[in-house]
């Protein structure tokens, strides 16, 4: 099923843009990237904090502009691109290459190679009996799926090797595998469960001029097709509480994910917070 989803998601996403702040959660305006958020800021159960300018997420990057890298370089410190995409993905909107910017290819999915034409992905959304439950399964894969849990492996190594600089993780719509990976990161560095909820809906304000755009041209498209992109565009409480439901019923907790799923060590988890914490 977690096959049969992805590539919708891929072919919504492919169609479809800073001022230092420590306010958790804000954006950084870019003219060609969306969803582009500093995770700075935001407070754990025992009083630390995530220090700015350290841990970004966001979506494709593919159409910055040069003073979109200007400013991630220079204002924000980027050093570092972590891609969540598949290869195909990769290879239908590169990321631009940034002089001393490290770029860093880690696949969440596998590249299946099914077809992801617009033509195709309509006539699927037809489809869907349930789409909801099929966002719900993709992020139970997240958790599941070898193959995902390898790539959030290889990025939470990433992000232990990155002693200074900031770190940009992103997929195509910076929602659902760059969404997932940000919760494991926040949960880390013992961020709480509602604070981490909070920041993975922050992607429906941040992505609403996008959605509806793409929600604009489906306008003579049948309302279970509209329901079924809706589903697609949009994050919900249910698809994260899906994987962390299954995050419980597999390792009994988030760090029993980290350390046994992911194979972190508590030394891992601990070199993360002195890296990443104030």
């Amino acid at each position: 099923m977690f096959k049969k989803i992805m590539p919708l998601l891929l072919v919504v996403f492919a169609g479809c843009a800073a001022q230092v702040s420590t306010t958790p959660g804000k954006e950084i305006p870019l003219t060609g990237a969306v969803n582009v958020r500093d995770l700075g800021g935001y407070e754990t159960v025992d009083g630390h904090k995530i220090k700015p300018q350290r841990l970004l997420r966001g979506a494709q990057l593919g159409h910055l502009t040069t003073a979109d890298i200007q400013k991630l370089t220079k204002e924000e410190h980027l050093d570092q691109i972590v891609d969540f995409r598949t290869e195909s993905e990769v290879a239908q909107l590169p990321d631009p290459e940034i002089k001393e910017v490290s770029y860093l290819h880690d696949p969440i999915m596998k590249d299946t190679g099914q077809s992801t034409s617009m033509q195709d992905f309509m006539a699927n959304l037809s489809q869907l009996e349930n789409p909801e439950s099929y966002l719900i399964q993709a992020n139970q894969q997240f958790v599941t799926d070898p193959f995902a849990r390898k790539g959030y492996r290889q990025f939470f190594d990433i992000l232990l090797a990155n002693e200074t600089g900031a770190t940009l993780w992103h997929c195509t719509a910076g929602k659902d595998r760059a969404g997932f990976g940000t919760a494991l990161v926040l949960s880390a560095l013992g961020v709480p469960k509602e604070t981490v909820v909070k920041d993975y809906l922050l992607s429906n304000d941040f992505r609403e001029e996008e959605n509806q755009k793409t929600l604009a041209q489906m306008k003579g498209a049948d309302e279970k097709a509209q329901e079924a992109m809706r589903a697609l565009l949009e994050v919900r409480p249910s698809y994260i509480e899906a994987a962390f439901e299954q995050m419980e019923q597999d390792y009994g907790s988030v760090e029993g994910y980290l350390t046994k799923g992911l194979g972190l060590s508590q030394q891992a988890l601990q070199q993360l917070k002195k890296l990443y914490l104030a």
